[in-house]
Order: structure tokens, then sequence, then C-alpha cells
């Protein structure tokens, strides 16, 4: 097929709004074309020289139904490879079916300001010649994806193992960025607790906040492994083996990030383990204060109370005596009540 010339932009380009499809076509690891129509997706499909990249970001139903015979025909299987896409929201996982594969993965990273793990689940379909990735929200960074393809030509003529390589790279990068956010958020909940004011309230939040959002990276790194133990074994494309190497790495530094992940549970069992002692310790202190005061106070009152003494006051046998007495046990009462709720002890 003669080489059509199509305009590609390289600035401006808008991969965020949501139930946009973009495709991208390469010929010998050159980029050829970039959100071309219908018709013309259909003829570059014909030429058997071209991988094609179809980016989806939440797609409706209907869009999918007008895809499929643009990538694969508008067969049963490949509706039902589409939709099964879409629906499926679970544990990263491969599934297989005759002619396609579907990888299920999710990506993360670690909010700092709202304190949790943002995560978007992404679909990547791997046709022979084409590759459709379906997320499910602008959270992973795509544009990274792209521009790592078209700065290794060398490698971009692997076709779809290199483009499938390529977006599990920057999945498991997210990965790590998001470790490292959380080792800093460590840091700082331990200078809080050690150079603060001691285990208040804010420094147990943040601690069980962190624990919640390690707990939830886990649950998505540790599945991946596995999906990415198999890719990297080749079983994923025929001729995936040329990337073997490179696909290990990507698995390999997902095992490196998984053994962080044990590294900060660890971390935050010991901050745990410490505001606790550090609590201990504290009530400790103040038990001590309190039977210290309350013992000098019990030696007069119990002399007094053995021997009766009822000492006049101001307003002895008279109404005012009893609203002064009145206020006074209120007041100190009070008064009590304040300086212990304001240090946390009831």
């Amino acid at each position: 097929m003669a080489e059509k010339p199509v305009a590609v932009e390289e600035s401006g380009r808008d991969r965020s709004g949501a139930g946009m499809m973009h495709n991208r076509i390469y010929r010998a690891g050159a980029l050829v074309a970039e959100d071309v129509g219908p018709s013309e997706l259909a003829e570059f499909r014909r030429d058997t020289e071209t991988v094609i990249w179809v980016d989806l970001l939440a797609p409706t139903p209907a869009q999918l139904a007008e895809l499929a015979p643009m990538i694969g025909g508008d067969d049963p299987l490949t509706r039902f490879t589409l939709d099964s896409a879409l629906s499926s929201r679970g544990r990263p996982r491969i599934v297989r079916l005759p002619a396609h594969k579907i990888v299920h993965v999710r990506s993360a990273a670690f909010d700092e300001d709202a304190r949790r793990l943002d995560t978007t689940d992404i679909a990547i379909v791997v046709f022979e010649r084409e590759v459709v990735t379906i997320r499910s929200a602008p959270g992973f960074p795509i544009d990274e994806v792209i521009d790592e393809y078209d700065s290794n030509a060398d490698l971009a003529v692997h076709g779809v193992p290199f483009l499938l390589f390529s977006l599990l790279d920057q999945l498991v990068n997210g990965f790590l960025n998001a470790l490292d956010d959380l080792d800093e958020r460590i840091l700082s909940v331990e200078d809080e607790l050690l150079e603060g004011s001691g285990p208040g309230r804010a420094v147990q939040l943040g601690t069980f906040t962190l624990r919640r959002a390690v707990a939830a990276l886990a649950r998505i790194v540790l599945p991946t492994s596995e999906v990415l133990a198999t890719i990297g074994r080749g079983g994923i494309h025929p001729a995936a083996q040329e990337m073997n190497s490179y696909l290990l790495d990507v698995y390999e530094h997902a095992i490196h990030a998984s053994e962080r992940i044990d590294g900060q549970r660890d971390a935050i069992e010991a901050i745990l383990a410490t505001s606790l002692s550090m609590q201990g310790n504290s009530l400790n202190e103040i038990m001590k204060k309190l039977t210290a005061w309350a013992a000098i106070i019990a030696i007069p009152t119990g002399v007094t109370g053995y021997f009766g003494q009822n000492v006049p006051f101001p307003g002895y046998g008279d109404k005012f005596g009893f609203w002064l007495s009145a206020a006074l046990l209120i007041g100190l009462g009070g008064g009590l009540w304040f300086m212990f709720r304001r240090r946390d002890w009831l």
C-alpha cells in the first residue's frame, strides 16, 4: 500500500478528556499517522507492516461498538473482547482468548494532599498488529508512554511487544514513584512523632492512613508481578521473545517494589509501636503525678475528717456561704475537667 501522508501534531495533545479516543499508526518503528478517521484506519489495517495503537479514556459501549470493525472485524469475539476489557475492574490478570489477550492492570499514584492512593484501571487488549488501551480515568500518564515509544526507534521496530513494554514500564515506574512518596510521608510522620509533641491524634491518623495506602498498593503490585512474570516468559504475543530481556527487567522492578512494600509495612508498624510505647510512658508519668498529689491532699483531709474539724468560713451559717461553696466546687471541678480535657486525659 502506498504510504499516505498524514499530518501529525506533536504539540498540544490532550488525552485527559473522558470519552476520548485516540489512535497512532507506526511502520518500521516510525510514526506515520495519528488520530485518523475510521476509513483511514481501516486502510492502514490492510497494510501488514503497520502497528496500530488505539487509546480510549472511559469509553462508552457505543464507542467500543464503533471501534470493533476498525481493529478486528465486527465479529462476536472482537466485540466480546472489548466489552470484557471495559467491564472488568478486578484483580490484575491476563485473559486468554483464541486470537487476543487482555492484560488487566491498575496504575497507582499517591496523592499527598488527600493522603490517599489514586488508582486507574487499565485494560490492554493485545492483537497481532494492534494494541487497544482502555483507561478508566486520566491518572495514568499516557503521554510519557508515547514519548518513550517515539524516542526509541531502534526498539520500536519490534512493534506490539515494545509498545506493551512501554506501557508496563511506565506502570511499574508509577509504583516506584508512589513508594517514594510514601517513604517521604513515613519520614514526615516519624519526625512529627519524635520531634513534635509526642504521639498525638494527628500522628495516629497519619499512621493509619499510611498503613491503608500501603495495603492498597500491595493489593495492586503483588498480582501485577505475577502478570509480568507471565508476560516475561513470552506468553502474550508471538514476537514477544525478542523483548524478553526488557519485559523481565520490568518484572524485576515490580519484585523490587514488592520488597519495598514489606519494608514500609515494617516501618509503619515500628511507628505504631513507638507511639504506643510513648503513650504508655506518658501515662505512667501522669499517674505518678496524680498519685503524689492525691497523697498530699489525703493527709489534711484524713486529719480534719478524723477530728471532725469544721472551721468557720465566709458566709458560715448564711445562704451566701452555701452559694459560695457551690460556686467553688463547680469552678474548681470544671477547671480540672478543662485541664484534663485539654491534655487528652479525658
